[in-house]
This record gives structure tokens, C-alpha cells and sequence, in this order.
């Protein structure tokens, strides 16, 4: 009898793990709320009306929130927001204006993306994924309280952000987890002509490069 249950009860549960690899993500939304720490970059020399020469972007704390929609088992869309506030700083090569790492400045950037996200595998309790879209980043700089007055600050901007990135979920049970990614943004600064000789002139953007590792938790529904 004893001998009966143990088998019934082995055979239920290896019913049951089957049932659950079985479950697959098509037609789930994931909500994740995250945080963890992004490097700046920089703004390349004449690249903004505020400074002449290249500014460096405090590396900083960022947050933020993914919905995503899996319309199928490989394919999800996510809407994506992340903030962080952060400041400009001199370059280590800036030794004209000021000591390398001087704040020069407040800077708040808000990213608003869209990405189209590849999720792999069928194990539902780990899933390695990667992740691409694009959208827009709005920049907010603040320089008059570094600043002698009479001082005003530029009006804040939305400019075009492209990204990349990936990383992993690890689920404890079917509707909750936990989600780490590393994320490249890139951000277009400007478009300019240069080099122009003879009616011809190379053309040439300016981009804001920066990124960040976070971590955060997954609710699925």
C-alpha cells in the first residue's frame, strides 16, 4: 500500500513538472519595475549649446518599469520608461576649465522606448532573452546653479534613442520573478555637415552613448 502512494505520488509530480514545462509565455503580459546604475557617457565637443568643449555624464542611479504583451511564445512587445538624474562633469582631458570630474551641471534624462523583445527557450523557469527598439530620450540639463547669474538654462529637448540589449529571467513560481538585463542607448544629438571642401562635405552625427545593469521583478499574468 505504502509502495502504491509512493508511486502514484512520483508519477503526480512528475505529471505536474511536465504540465508546468508545458506552459509556455504566448499571450502573458509582464509588468517589471526595476533599478540599478547607469554610465553616462559623454557629449561630444560642440555638440550642445552649452558647453565648447566635451562634457562627460556622471555615471548615476536609474529606475524604471517595462509592461511587455508575449503574442508569442519567442516574440514580445514592451513598452519601456527609465529615469535617471544625473549631472554633467569635466573630462579627465579638461584641464583648462576645470579639474577632472567638476559637476558642471544637473541633467535629467527620461527614456520612452518601445522594444521588441526574443524570448528562448522552453524551460519556464529560466529564460535568456534579448531585446531591441527604439524611441526617444528627453533631455533636461539645469546649469545656473553651478553658474554665476545672469544664467538660464536651455528649454528640454526629445531626440531620437535607439537601443540593444539582453539578459535573463528566473522565475520562482508561474506569475512571479525576478529579471537582470545590461542595455546600450544611443542618442542623437545632432546631425551637422563637416569637413566641406569644394561644394562637398561629409556629413556626420553626434550621438550621446551610454548604458546600464539592472535588476528587478517579474509579475505575469
Amino acid at each position: 500500500m505504502i509502495r502504491a502512494r509512493t508511486a502514484i505520488l512520483t508519477l503526480s509530480l512528475l505529471l505536474a513538472a511536465s504540465s508546468a514545462r508545458a506552459q509556455f509565455r504566448h499571450g502573458t503580459v509582464e509588468i517589471s519595475p526595476f533599478g540599478g546604475w547607469m554610465f553616462g557617457g559623454s557629449f561630444p565637443a560642440g555638440s550642445t549649446d552649452l558647453f565648447n568643449q566635451k562634457v562627460d555624464v556622471q555615471d548615476e542611479a536609474i529606475y524604471g518599469g517595462r509592461v511587455g504583451w508575449n503574442f508569442t511564445n519567442l516574440f514580445e512587445f514592451e513598452a519601456f520608461y527609465a529615469h535617471s538624474g544625473t549631472h554633467f562633469v569635466s573630462t579627465r582631458d579638461d584641464v583648462l576649465f576645470a579639474p577632472s570630474g567638476t559637476k558642471l551641471g544637473d541633467l535629467s534624462i527620461d527614456y520612452a522606448l518601445g522594444l521588441m523583445t526574443l524570448n528562448f527557450g522552453r524551460n519556464p523557469y529560466v529564460t535568456p532573452f534579448v531585446s531591441f527598439g527604439m524611441g526617444a530620450a528627453h533631455l533636461d540639463p539645469d546649469v545656473c546653479k553651478v553658474r554665476n547669474p545672469p544664467c538660464s538654462n536651455p528649454n528640454a529637448e526629445w531626440r531620437y534613442t535607439t537601443t540593444i540589449g539582453g539578459g535573463v529571467k528566473t522565475f520562482f513560481t508561474r506569475h512571479f520573478g525576478m529579471r537582470f538585463d545590461g542595455r546600450y542607448y544611443g542618442t542623437l544629438l545632432n546631425t551637422d555637415d563637416h569637413d566641406c571642401h569644394d561644394g562637398h562635405c561629409h556629413h556626420g552625427s553626434d550621438w550621446l552613448s551610454n548604458g546600464d545593469l539592472t535588476g528587478g521583478f517579474v509579475f505575469a499574468f
